[in-house]
């Protein structure tokens, strides 16, 4: 409650500072901004904080309410089979001057994941393979609470940039087993971009960011629990380590860093250019700070686009894509006893590879009241995850394509209705497994389940509907519904999401 508190006051200043802002624009300026095509395509050059300096052209404040409900049948049983939250967020953007940006963002959920299976951890995509797992699982509650700022100033020719974001979460179950897990994320971001021949800008950024994991697992049962694998990649598991393991610490660093180039005045053209790096290590504390297992991350980004403008018309191409690499180190143990673990080795056995490419077009059309745009996109993914000994390994390469397409329509300049239809298809061209099978017949039939949905082809459709309106007593207020369906051959997930809010 002490943290809901403070993001309500947080909250309450990002909006006194917007109100003490001087705003002339109107707000359907601002919801045309926030919906134009072009924006988000260029949005990836903001990961420096120097270039949110020019970003926008308006300045503008949103405060939003959402509940959501997602059921996913197709799923990996470490994520579980959908989700039911709720949620509040505000995000506030103001050009104080010219040459002045500040930002910040803060945001409250909470809600419960349904049956997860085989991980008792919570930010299961950042800590895998290395989670504490059993057969029996359940229902996942959770609380999650961010915040983000952030501020760039324009000297000269040059713009700096400064962002800092903290996130903190707490996931539980109140039946046995009823693990705790408290982590927090903490990230600092400082960036610089210069203006050449008054042309285009160059900037560079660099990042870095702490993450910790508090995991305790407990039962009240007396007659007796499931025993606790401690997972190392594709079902495969440390037999020693094992057992009744109840404690974990989780430690990672990340750093990294990018260079972009774009068009100075419209950023008519850009190029986006990332790398980062990621290190975790896993602590058993009922073992003296046993250290178990480390992960090696390393991604590499890149994006590039060109728009090109006519009196009504905005066309446009780009190109995203990212190479991801995760390797996973288990130390090797010799046990003198039930509590002395003397570590005599240690063995690289799980690698994950995933690269992807994505290309896109944009057609975007504005009139007086009326603002389409058509994104038609098709792209590869590429993925193998391997674990060497025993060998066992999955490798499944997809092709995805399909189209977006928005139409806003202006009715006056504080009544406005935004459409949002999606169609997209991912077709898995090539796929292929091999497993151990020496293991629990659980964990294979675990096995077998997950391949058989990450080798699954499955068509998307999504329709996403807002409306923006004045009321007496919510000025500038808006009300949408999104739906999101994905439909597998032996059967379908779906998205429901409803939101009201306000912007200024």
């Amino acid at each position: 409650m002490k943290n809901f508190h403070s993001i309500i006051f947080l909250l309450t200043s990002l909006f006194s500072a917007a109100f003490q802002a001087q705003i002339s624009d109107t707000i359907m300026e601002k919801v045309r901004e926030e919906y134009s095509g072009q924006r988000m395509f260029r949005n990836s050059i903001n990961s420096n904080p120097a270039n949110i300096s020019g970003a926008r052209k308006y300045n503008i404040t949103t405060f939003k309410l959402t509940t959501e409900m997602t059921d996913t049948p197709n799923e990996i049983q470490q994520k579980g089979k959908g989700q039911t939250l709720w949620g509040a967020e505000a995000h506030s953007l103001q050009m104080l001057d010219k040459g002045t940006t500040v930002w910040g963002n803060a945001s409250y959920t909470q809600g419960k994941t349904k049956q997860v299976i085989w991980n008792e951890n919570a930010d299961y995509n950042l800590i895998y393979p290395y989670v504490a797992a059993d057969s029996v699982g359940g229902d996942m509650k959770f609380e999650n609470y961010s915040f983000s700022g952030g501020y760039s100033k324009k000297v000269n020719s040059f713009t700096l940039g400064i962002t800092g974001s903290y996130r903190a979460s707490l996931s539980y179950r109140d039946t046995d087993p009823r693990p705790k897990n408290t982590s927090a994320n903490f990230s600092l971001a400082l960036g610089a971009n210069k203006l050449m021949f008054e042309k285009f800008r160059i900037g560079a950024y660099v990042e870095g960011e702490k993450y910790t994991q508090k995991h305790y697992l407990s039962f009240v049962s007396n007659q007796g629990y499931p025993v606790i694998y401690n997972m190392s990649g594709l079902g495969n598991y440390n037999e020693l380590l094992s057992g009744k393991l109840r404690r974990a610490y989780y430690e990672g660093w990340s750093y990294g860093g990018g260079i972009q180039v774009f068009e100075a005045v419209n950023r008519n053209w850009f190029l986006n250019v990332g790398l980062k790096k990621f290190s975790l290590d896993k602590f058993l504390t009922e073992y003296t700070d046993l250290n178990a297992s480390k992960i090696e991350e390393q991604r590499f980004t890149f994006s590039l686009g060109k728009f090109f403008t006519g009196r009504k018309l905005i066309w446009g191409v780009s190109a995203d894509g990212s190479s991801t690499e995760r390797k996973g180190t288990e130390h090797l143990f010799l046990n003198e006893n039930s509590r002395n673990y003397i570590q005599i080795g240690s063995a690289e056995r799980y690698n994950h590879k995933m690269s992807t490419v994505m290309l896109k077009g944009l057609l975007q059309i504005e009139k007086a009241d009326v603002k389409s745009s058509l994104i038609p996109f098709a792209g590869l993914i590429q993925e193998k995850e391997k674990y060497s000994n025993p060998l066992s390994a999955v490798e499944v390469n997809r092709m995805i394509y399909g189209a977006d397409y928005q139409w806003l329509k202006t009715f006056s300049s504080n009544l406005g209705l935004s459409i949002a239809l999606g169609l997209s298809v991912t077709d898995v061209y090539k796929k292929s497994a091999v497993f151990n099978n020496a293991g629990k017949p659980s964990v294979n039939q675990m096995l077998q389940e997950n391949y058989a949905f990450q080798s699954s082809d499955f068509w998307q459709a999504k329709l996403d509907v807002n409306f923006h309106f004045s009321f007496p007593v919510v000025k500038n207020a808006f009300a949408g519904g999104k739906m999101v369906y994905r439909n597998f051959q032996n059967g379908n997930n779906t998205l429901f999401a409803v939101t009201i809010g306000t912007v200024f």
